[in-house]
């Protein structure tokens, strides 16, 4: 079989397959004696009609399936003979296959890049000293207790930031109900007996602040400016009024750090508490250093590496970065037409992450060979454990979903990476970090 390569672009080669007529004949009469054996004709017994007749009434089909039997087939000893390891196979073209001649087609693919690690021993990483304060410990401990806070009805005083208040409102936009404007919106036009948190955070731009000062019992005109990609169209961009009828008041109430609380926390004593929010801060605090010291070795890996990398590869990690984009920005709230209007903006910087990515996952892998550093099973059967533990699934239905996705092997290939990045910088040349740089 002969083959001939070509360049095509940056990591994409053609391969031009000429497959000699003698095989071809060979493999032409192989399938004819496969369609011989089954073929069903009008006056012959399943298998016996002549195999000229079969060849005749079957040519289309007989020379499709030589097609689907060759071209894998030359494609992989054309891969093998080339010494290719490719990432993706682009498209069968120029396909000629005609009795009695050689058949000839092109495959066009993607292969890894070739290039030229730089020294990786020794890279320049800062080190930040892990500190934590008083005041860090003291504000995770109040968030303990408010996790655990109650809300109490209070009398005697208007609303104050952060209470939670009892209302009926109705809202008017240029001169019409917006329940009206709104209908598939109910909620936004007209509410009963609703709670809103007095503060920035309310379901309605200013809504919640404006009821600071208000009393029980009180009427009160709160202006809403609605901003131009709010999801309802109706009110978008416009300035609308709510009529509100204050109707209780509530408090946030924290409870008293005592021996009931501590026991709920799963601790003795308040100093046990305390010292597990330390721990759990400083694990946090080295895990973020590792991760500012991990990345400025990428950065330093990348600026001095010259590489081009698959297009195809890259498309489809860019998908992969659009996707957790748009998935981040809808948990966070964003409005589906937002998301739309930023779709340019997303694709960019979703592109050019993508190509980063793609960059340093070849560096690290080639480090990775040649330092050989590899992964064993029991890491990954620790790493789907962790990650089966976050989505609140059993291990095992976690790595078989995996499994569904073929997303085992990318496991192991991130933990492969990590590890990468730990052996940089265990062979780091440490430098203390001066004070007021970040």
């Amino acid at each position: 079989m002969n083959v001939k390569m070509e360049d095509a672009g940056p990591c994409r080669k053609k391969l031009l397959i000429e497959v000699p007529a003698e095989r071809m004949d060979a493999e032409y009469e192989r399938v004819v004696d496969a369609f011989a054996r089954e073929a069903r004709i009008p006056g012959f017994r399943p298998g016996k009609a002549p195999r000229q007749l079969v060849a005749k009434r079957f040519s289309k089909d007989i020379l499709q399936e030589v097609k689907d039997r060759i071209i894998p087939l030359g494609y992989h000893e054309a891969i093998e003979q080339q010494k290719l390891d490719p990432v993706a196979i682009l498209g069968v073209e120029n396909v000629s296959f005609l009795a009695g001649q050689a058949a000839t087609f092109t495959v066009v693919l993607d292969v890894p890049p070739e290039f030229k690690l730089p020294s990786y021993r020794e890279i320049p990483v800062t080190t930040q000293k892990v500190e934590i304060v008083d005041e860090e410990v003291d504000a995770a401990k109040k968030r303990l207790l408010e996790q655990a806070a109650r809300w109490e009805e209070v009398a005697g005083r208007a609303v104050q930031a952060g209470d939670l208040v009892s209302v009926d409102y109705e809202g008017v936009c240029e001169g019409k109900a917006i329940e009206e404007l709104a209908p598939e919106s109910p909620g936004l036009g007209k509410g009963k007996d609703f709670t809103v948190l007095a503060s920035e955070e309310s379901f309605l731009p200013g809504f919640g602040q404006a009821l600071v000062g208000a009393s029980v019992g009180e009427k009160r005109q709160v202006p809403v400016n609605f901003p131009a990609d709010f999801v309802e169209k109706a009110v978008a961009g416009k300035a609308c009024s709510y009529f509100v009828d204050i109707k209780g008041i509530r408090e946030k109430k924290l409870p008293d750090l005592d021996a009931e609380l501590l026991g709920k926390l799963g601790v003795e004593s308040e100093a046990v508490l305390v010292q597990r929010i330390r721990d759990d801060m400083r694990t946090m605090k080295e895990n973020a250093e590792k991760r500012r010291q991990h990345n400025e070795l990428i950065r330093f890996l990348l600026e001095r590496t010259t590489l081009d990398v698959p297009e195809s590869v890259v498309a489809q990690e860019t998908r992969d970065v659009v996707y957790d984009i748009v998935r981040q920005q809808s948990y966070q709230g964003v409005s589906r037409e937002a998301i739309e209007k930023q779709k340019d903006e997303i694709f960019e910087v979703a592109s050019r992450n993508a190509a980063e990515k793609v960059r340093i996952r070849y560096i690290l892998h080639r480090i990775a060979e040649q330092e050989k550093i590899e992964v064993a099973e029991d890491e990954v059967g620790e790493e789907i454990g962790r990650m089966a533990a976050r989505y609140g699934m059993p291990a095992a239905d976690f790595r078989a979903e995996l499994k569904k996705k073929n997303a085992v092997e990318q496991v192991r290939e991130d933990i492969r990476l990590n590890k990468t990045l730990d052996f940089l910088l265990q062979h780091a040349k440490i430098q203390q970090q001066k004070a007021g740089n970040s």
